[in-house]
This record gives structure tokens, sequence and C-alpha cells, in this order.
């Protein structure tokens, strides 16, 4: 039992859900609807997500909370015990979710399929690759952004999904850090049986703060995480995050500018597709080791060269290294580098009228045009103000560049990213 003396609310832990949990999450639910205002297509799943996150650290909606000096929180709690408490089918809810994921995985087969007849001289205009939608003209992921948007090459997608794969990649990671002798947060997506978790007397947020790789072996012959590749919800499984090493993490912003300025404003929509593939992942009919967005994301490299021949696909490993590098946290930048999950980054600033995606393509536009910097606006969890963010980039990027690791090289100009020079 924790004590909140700021605000003076008493705060239980509670191992199960309750009448109060199903009261407190359509009560937040709700809240968001009315409140959150985010350009996507999947606006009810995406927040249905984002309510997980407040009933793990009884995080409840302001009105809710009024006059309550009691409020309780719920560390166990699944995407599932949220979809169960709105009343909803979890099955149901997620094919929806692997819906999404499986269309961003048809236009990946398509682009691949759109190679193959270009360097065969033949032309196929179902595989034209042109527009992010699926066939069913909806965009990709849900991201109202892409309406509209035109493709010049999907090569550039497969570049940039190959590097969302990659960076949350333990692997990769340790060879990041290796490279350039940093300390980076680690951790494997993985089935986690949620009644054999609740024997141990641990939680699912217990196990996204783990270190110990003993404890990990020991709950895996527990029967608490599998390591088989697909498990189930029907089985009492559900998707867990388990923390191997501590350290700081990425930020999926500076990702996605890092991308878009080293390959490209149509590789960082790949990196984006494959984020949201992460986003969708949470839960399925089927939870997969490692994660769907590592597994489809990894794979397009090695795919590509059993194709056209190795050595031939765009990305070397020392660029999947500089662009970990150039998103990494760490002690100078981690106040100011934000980490837009999904719903961050297509939610729309109230007063600007902008959300971090158009931000940042804007700024990127910026470096490499010259036009106007993007008016600033607050984004992620923590409101990190973009002017604020965008210095922190431009000095991690005029590291990277003086190591001499960088093939294209912008004059980043000086200024504080909020409109003026």
């Amino acid at each position: 039992m924790t004590v909140d003396t700021e605000i003076k609310i008493e705060k239980i832990l509670q191992p199960e859900p309750d009448y109060f949990f199903k009261k407190a999450v359509n009560s937040t639910y709700d809240f968001l609807m009315s409140n959150v205002n985010v350009a996507s297509t999947k606006k009810d799943l995406l927040l249905m997500q984002s309510v997980q996150g407040r009933a793990i650290q009884g995080y409840w909606d302001s009105k809710f909370m009024e006059k309550k000096d009691l409020i309780y929180y719920y560390p166990n709690t699944t995407l599932e015990d949220i979809f169960i408490a709105l009343d909803k089918e979890p099955i149901e809810i997620q094919k929806e979710r692997q819906v999404i994921i499986n269309d961003i995985k048809k236009y990946i087969n398509c682009i691949f399929e759109y190679l193959k007849d270009k360097s065969n001289g033949s032309s196929n205009p179902k595989n034209h690759c042109i527009t992010l939608y699926n066939q069913n003209y909806e965009p990709l992921g849900g991201i109202e952004f892409f309406k509209g948007t035109l493709i010049s090459n999907p090569l550039n997608i497969l570049m940039g999904a190959y590097l969302g794969g990659c960076m949350d990649s333990d692997e990769w990671r340790e060879k990041t850090e290796k490279e350039f002798d940093i300390k980076m947060h680690k951790g494997i997506t993985r089935a986690v049986h949620i009644e054999n978790l609740k024997k141990t007397g641990m939680t699912l947020e217990d196990l996204s703060k783990l270190e110990s790789q003993k404890t990990i072996e020991e709950l895996i012959k527990k029967r608490v995480i599998s390591e088989k590749d697909n498990e189930s919800y029907e089985n009492g499984y559900s998707c867990g995050y388990i923390q191997t090493n501590s350290g700081y993490g990425i930020s999926d912003d500076a990702a996605f500018i890092g991308v878009a300025l080293n390959h490209g404003i149509e590789a960082a929509y790949g990196l984006l597709l494959l984020d949201a593939i992460d986003t969708w992942d949470k839960s399925t009919p089927k939870i997969c080791k490692g994660g769907q967005d590592e597994k489809i994301g990894i794979a397009i490299k090695d795919r590509y060269e059993g194709i056209f021949g190795r050595g031939r696909f765009p990305i070397s490993d020392d660029e999947v290294k500089n662009m970990i590098y150039l998103a990494a946290k760490d002690d100078r930048n981690f106040e100011y580098y934000p980490s837009c999950s999904q719903r961050r980054f297509v939610q729309v600033d109230n007063h600007i009228g902008l959300h971090a995606i158009q931000s940042h393509v804007a700024f990127v536009r910026h470096i490499r045009e010259g036009t106007n910097i993007p008016p600033k606006i607050k984004i992620a969890f923590k409101q990190v103000p973009t002017d604020k963010f965008y210095s922190a980039f431009k000095e991690k990027y005029k590291k990277l560049c003086g190591m001499g690791r960088l093939s294209t090289i912008y004059d980043l100009p000086n200024g504080n990213g909020n409109g003026s020079n």
C-alpha cells in the first residue's frame, strides 16, 4: 500500500479486477473518447490500450477521482481485462487487431511482388504499392496521415520497416552498445500465463522491471513465461514484456527523424508501420515469441537478399547501429527525448492542430529543404515540448556526424525549433 501525500489519495493494490475496476475502466475510457483527439480510424481500439496503462498505475480520469480518498490500482491488468470490463469479447477484439497487422503484412508482400515484377521487366497493376491503403481503401495502421500519401519508391518502405524491426531487438541493441560503448535498456516479448504468474506473487508490472536472467529461467520452468513460438489467450496466456537489462530506452520520435534524414521520409513511414505492428500485437489471437514486429521487420533483409542476392539490401549493419545510437536516450538527452506510442504519434494538439507525425515531417523538411520550422507542440506521455526535443536531436545528430559515421550529412541550423531560426 502506498500513500500519495501530495494529493492525499490512498492507493491500494488490487490483484484482480472487481466492481471498482469495471466502473473506473468505463469512466476513463469514456473520458478519453470524449477528450482525446486522435487522427486514427481505430480510435476506439487505441484508447482501450491507453486505459490499460492507467489501470496498472491507478491513474483514472480526473472526474472519476473527484471526491475520492481511496483509489485502487491493478498491476496485473491485461488488455483482455480492459476489453471484458468494456463488455467486449476479447477474442473478437483480438481478431480486429490482427487484421490491422495483416494489412501491413500484405502491403509488405505486395512490395516484394512489385520489386520482383520490376526486376523481371514485367508489371502487374495490382502490385503498384503507390498508396498506403488496405484493400478496403483504409489507411494502413489506421493512421489517417497516410490518406493521400503517395509512395514513389516502395523499397524505401522496406528499408524503414527493417530498421523498425531492429530497433527493439536485444541482439541489435547489444551490437550498438559494443560499437558505441553505451548501456541500453533491453527486454523481450513473451507469452505469460497469468494464473501461473499470480501464484508466484509477481505481477506483469514486476516482469517489466526484471533484470535477473536467473529469475527469468525460473519463471520459464514454472511455466509462467513461455518459450514457444506461439501461445493463445484461450489457453490462459497474455502478452507480456520482460526486462532483461535496465538502462535508457529508445526515442521512437528520434528514430523516425533519423531514418527520414538518412534514408528518406518514405523509409520513416516504413518504420512507423512496424511501430504500428508493435502496438496492435499487444493483444492478438496468437502471442508471437519476440513480437510480430521484430519477426516481420528483421526478416525483410534475408527475404530481399534471397530474391536479389547477398549484399544487395540497401541497409548495412553499420547503418542499423547508427540509427539505434541516434535514437538512444542517454544522460544528456533523456529528459527531452520523447517516445510516442502509436496513440501519441497521432494525438492532435488541441491548441495548434498538429500531431507528432506532422510536426516531425515538417521538421525533416525544414532540415532537408529549408522550409519553416513547425510550431511548438507538446508530445508523448511526458508532454515534451518539440523545440526542446529537436534541439536535443540536433546535438545527438551532430555528435554522430562528428564520428564520421553518416554518408549523408545535413547542416542542422541553430535555433530552438519553435518557429524561429
